[in-house]
């Protein structure tokens, strides 16, 4: 499944960084959320239990998974020219590129 880089762009190649790492922070569940999904498995409502954690892993993916790729996206685009380049070379992002991703996701949420 392996591409070549020089066909990927670098947004591309941004995310494939550090989609790993915010696709664990998406799963994360929250108190709240964890009893939902306990209650809804006691209870059913006619769903069966695979359909239920389908539909929330499908939540999580459009939801918090889809803010953090917007935000990657926006910060790749601020890239220097030496960082596309180490970007291209090693498949990293800089120190600063993670925080910023947060930072611009909660961003999105709160709009």
């Amino acid at each position: 499944m392996s591409q070549p880089t020089h066909r990927l762009t670098d947004e591309r190649l941004a995310w494939l960084a550090v989609r790993d790492h915010f696709g664990a922070l998406s799963r994360k569940r929250g108190v709240l959320r964890t009893a939902g999904l306990i209650l809804a498995f006691m209870g059913g409502g006619g769903r069966s239990r695979g359909a239920m954690v389908a539909e929330d892993q499908r939540d999580a993916m459009t939801g918090k998974l889809g803010d953090y790729a917007f935000a990657v996206d926006d910060a790749a685009r601020t890239l220097s020219r030496d960082e596309r380049v180490r970007l291209r070379a090693t498949g990293q992002v800089p120190d600063w590129f993670v925080p910023d991703v947060e930072r611009r996701c909660a961003q999105l949420r709160k709009r």
